[in-house]
């Protein structure tokens, strides 16, 4: 009898630790939003190729894929239709359509503020002095006002500075998202007997990326995948207003093994477009599309590991299709723009690039003729190899709240 007692302690507490698993399983791979689109359904994953996962049966999910109208719906993931594990939400949606990109753009970004990069000593007939560090300035301040006057270029700050002549100002700086007030004062320097800020700052910044789409639905495009970093301060690039122009390649240098190479490239004067937005998900903004052929946008869980497509363009000949796999999927990544790993396998691209470079970022990347990513980053030490954003993801924000309000701007 007392081993019998045993074995069911033994046997109860596999059972347990197993459903736990499941449940861990449950809560890492199966995503927190799922969407149904054009009377697809949503397949839960396989244990040994069983099916363990279902949502909760009051849900009627036919009722959801034959439904025209946009619904949103949470449900509940039940473990062998008893245990509940997850909650999710279901969104019924119609099919999304895009024209995908792969060309080259140039990029033009002027700044919400002056972005003080680094900071420098002052030398006066008493010593050295470190006006930032005296105010309490640091590096990665997003300069706004002083005295109440907006600053609206590295110049403008410059003449506001030059004329306080040493006298003490309030300079208004952004940090961490928060608005701030600090004394602050230049200093007379012994030398050329000018008044010096002893700052470092930037207000633009320029570049090349990859189109992933063109969204024909508001006149929209979408690219990179990531946002805009400042090299210095290594922070997102507040943008204030920025230029899609036209860039042409000059060469490239190839990537390898802890290098990563880059497309040279040259950005003409014409403007193709406005910037609006630099965010997690890339940079958006405005332009006037001249291609017409669409493909569908994938909702995630249509995206597959295997074998797909990118369309990039590493020379002027063009957009071109080149072959990949996708290695790893992320359903529930909490880094917006690392849904998806990402390996080059053509030889004629790899020839020519080493793999993935600087420049290739927002490249689309098309699976079963439909529209699912773009790649984002490349793995420095694995140059072939890199990760990518969900399109989807990148669409909802090229349709989001801000776009809307750029939107309106651009039309008033």
């Amino acid at each position: 009898m007392r081993n019998f007692i045993k074995f069911l302690s033994v046997l109860g507490a596999v059972v347990c630790t197993f459903i736990f698993v499941l449940i861990y399983f449950a809560q890492t791979t199966i995503p927190e939003k799922v969407t149904i689109v054009e009377k697809t359904s949503y397949n839960m994953p396989k244990i040994f190729g069983f099916d363990l996962f279902n949502i909760s049966s009051k849900i009627n999910l036919d009722v959801l894929r034959n439904n025209n109208e946009i619904i949103e719906q949470e449900a509940e993931i039940e473990l062998l239709n008893i245990i509940p594990v997850k909650n999710i939400q279901i969104t019924n949606s119609k099919r999304k359509y895009l024209v995908p990109g792969g060309e080259i753009f140039g990029i033009k970004l002027y700044t919400d503020g002056v972005i003080i990069v680094d900071t420098d000593v002052v030398e006066t007939t008493t010593g050295t002095v470190n006006p930032a560090e005296k105010s309490g300035l640091m590096i990665g301040d997003i300069i706004k006002k002083i005295d109440g006057v907006q600053i609206e270029s590295t110049k403008h700050l410059t003449k506001v500075l030059e004329k306080s002549q040493g006298n003490e100002m309030v300079i208004t700086v952004v940090r961490n998202n928060k608005e701030i007030n600090l004394m602050f004062k230049t200093y007379k320097d012994s030398i050329s007997g000018k008044y010096k800020a002893g700052l470092w700052v930037r207000d633009s910044t320029a570049g090349l990326g990859t189109v992933t789409f063109y969204n024909p639905e508001n006149s929209s495009f979408a690219g990179l995948g990531h946002p805009i970093y400042d090299v210095d301060t290594e922070d997102i690039m507040p943008m204030k207003n920025g230029e899609m122009a036209e860039a042409s390649i000059k060469g490239l240098y190839k990537s390898s093994n802890g290098a990563v190479g880059e497309l040279c490239g040259v950005l003409s004067g014409r403007s193709k477009g406005t910037l609006c937005l630099n965010c997690d998900e890339g940079i958006y903004g405005f332009t006037i599309c001249r291609k017409t052929e669409t493909v569908p946008l994938a909702v995630k869980q249509e995206i597959v590991e295997g074998d797909a497509q990118i369309i990039c363009t590493i020379d002027n000949s063009g957009p071109q299709y080149f072959d990949v796999k996708i290695i790893k999927i992320y359903s529930n990544s909490t880094a917006v723009n690392k849904d998806m790993i990402v390996k080059i396998t053509d030889n004629e691209l790899l020839n020519k690039t080493g793999g993935i470079v600087q420049g290739m970022s927002g490249t689309p990347i098309i699976q079963n003729g439909m529209l699912v990513g773009a790649i984002t980053h490349v793995f420095v030490n694995e140059p072939t190899q890199g990760y990518a954003i969900f399109a989807e993801r990148m669409y909802e924000t090229s349709v989001s709240r801000e776009m809307q309000k750029y939107e309106q701007l651009k039309a008033s």
